[in-house]
């Protein structure tokens, strides 16, 4: 599968700034209402009898890149609720990149006096797995649609220019010991999905 074209921009007004802070940090969820937990949770023997029933050598694996993934998620909505960076339950799920990008943007919309209500939608799907070379690659529709910007204080709604709310987002995982790690969140704005 190709990577998607990574379109990066800076944002000069608020509003700009807010909805950047919310994707590029993080770039959320997805598309679809399928994976809503409520909680991290991690992989259970589901995983395995997944494997063994579906034929796929890889599937325990895909499985646990995919929870990696959703839980990383459920902490990053969090963490844009309650202004709170959540540094070890982040990181039993994310490192690199993707736990700076996360954690950036907490910190940003904090001093901006913004947090987050509602929640992203996301279906997340494996795109691949190289168990040898200890690698995977998500990929995802992240969908902002009903997760909205608001001032901490006055709980009023950020208004926001213009943009694109649903777009695809690939993400990389590394497996370290027997955890899998998200390390990578990368958005394609230039299109819908």
């Amino acid at each position: 599968m190709a990577t998607p074209t990574t379109t990066r921009s800076r944002f000069p007004r608020l509003p700009h700034a807010v909805l950047a802070c919310a994707v590029a940090a993080g770039l959320l969820a997805g598309c679809g209402s399928g994976t809503k937990s409520t909680s991290p949770s991690s992989p259970s023997s589901a995983a395995a009898e997944s494997a063994s029933s579906s034929g796929d050598p890889d599937q325990a694996a895909k499985d646990d890149v995919l929870a990696a993934y959703t839980n990383m998620r459920e902490i990053q909505i969090k963490m844009a609720e309650d202004g709170d960076l959540h540094t070890e339950d982040l990181a039993k799920y994310a490192k690199g990149d993707a736990a700076a990008e996360l954690k950036k943007s907490v910190l940003r919309n904090r001093s901006l006096g913004i947090k987050f209500t509602g929640r992203p939608e996301m279906d997340p799907e494996v795109a691949s797995v190289d168990t040898e070379n200890k690698t995977a690659t998500l990929s995802d529709c992240f969908d902002a649609t009903n997760w909205k910007p608001v001032y901490t204080k006055s709980g009023k709604t950020v208004e926001l220019s213009k943009q694109r709310l649903k777009y695809p987002v690939t993400s990389q995982a590394t497996l370290e010991g027997d955890t899998w790690l998200i390390t990578k969140i990368t958005a394609d704005r230039t299109k819908g999905c």
